[in-house]
């Protein structure tokens, strides 16, 4: 069952778009490489200049968005996996450097936020993950182990990961 925290911050991100003072803006640099390829970059500020330079575009992407599947709250999206998390075919836990980027869509077909998520810990749990949700100054999420995600995602059938694009 999700938390009460996570409950809320879905709440609020259904209900304003994810606006300020919705969620947890987390730290702004972990120090990743911010022109890895593969990899996103983890922090508030990190991530969006990763995102940005449109890196994850080369990755395993649906051709389009579509409507939320089952309980998401994310609404019209459209997801990119890395090669890692395309190259683990389980069971079991995905590997370290294992990623995936969701863009979110508004009414118009805008993107109105993007939900990033990369595997760095071996092991099982959302804690072994970093979890990013947010555009600019409107965070939700940012962090590792973030039960803003983790609440729904660890009702996945294997790892947190609801999607693999192949």
């Amino acid at each position: 069952m999700p938390s009460a925290r996570a409950l809320v911050i879905t709440l609020c991100t259904a209900a304003l778009g994810g606006g300020s003072g919705c969620g947890d803006s987390g730290p702004t640099s972990y120090g990743d490489n911010v022109s890895d390829p593969e990899l996103p970059a983890r922090g508030s500020e990190d991530v969006a200049t990763w995102l940005a330079a449109g890196l994850y575009e080369s990755w395993n992407c649906e051709p389009a968005a579509h409507p939320a599947r089952g309980f998401s709250p994310h609404g019209a999206n459209r997801i990119c996996s890395n090669a890692a998390l395309v190259a683990s075919t389980g069971p079991g836990p995905y590997p370290v450097g294992a990623a995936a980027v969701k863009e979110i869509f508004d009414e118009a077909g805008a993107i109105r936020l993007f939900a990033v998520y990369r595997k760095v810990t071996a092991g099982e749990g959302g804690d072994t993950w970093y979890w990013y949700e947010g555009k600019g100054d409107d965070v939700v999420a940012n962090g590792e182990g973030d039960d803003t995600c983790t609440g729904c995602h660890g009702r996945a059938e294997r790892d947190f990961v609801f999607t693999v694009v192949p």
